[in-house]
């Protein structure tokens, strides 16, 4: 207990030196991904709002976040540092929330469904798993964007 305890602090103080985007700005990413699936802002507002991707434009919106943020791997399985990025995304600047995020994020990752035929399911599959397992946690994706 004490070992987990003492990981968590390294984490968390390292958490300025997690890169969520590596190579790129997630505002720019969001914007860019928005644009490539049609411009309607009401796809990041509804995930924002942690409310389901209504269709396989919102699916595939939030996906290519993921992906254009190197989330995925060569053959689109999420990597393992994503629960940690992932945790820094979602925080919302009270580092309290992260350790609570990243459990989730693992759990997510170790039974993560993935889709063969298409990611943007797969990409559902992880946030729904991540809002839901983590739904007391006050995730703030909405803060990412402002920074």
């Amino acid at each position: 207990m004490k070992t987990i305890g003492i990981f968590l602090l390294i984490v968390v103080g390292c958490y300025g030196l997690i890169d969520v985007c590596p190579g790129s700005d997630m505002k720019k990413v969001f914007a860019d991904c928005l644009k490539e699936y049609g411009g309607d802002k009401a796809l990041l507002t509804d995930w924002i709002a942690h409310k389901e991707a209504v269709d396989q434009k919102g699916k595939c919106f939030r996906t290519c976040t993921m992906r254009d943020c190197g989330w995925f791997d060569e053959n689109a399985k999420l990597t393992e540092e994503v629960p940690l990025r992932a945790a820094y995304v979602l925080y919302g600047g009270d580092e309290s929330k992260i350790p609570k995020i990243l459990a989730a994020g693992k759990k997510c990752l170790a039974t993560m469904e993935y889709d063969e035929k298409d990611i943007c399911n797969s990409g559902e599959n992880w946030s729904r798993c991540v809002l839901g397992t983590c739904k007391d946690c006050g995730l703030d994706l909405g803060a990412a964007l402002k920074n």
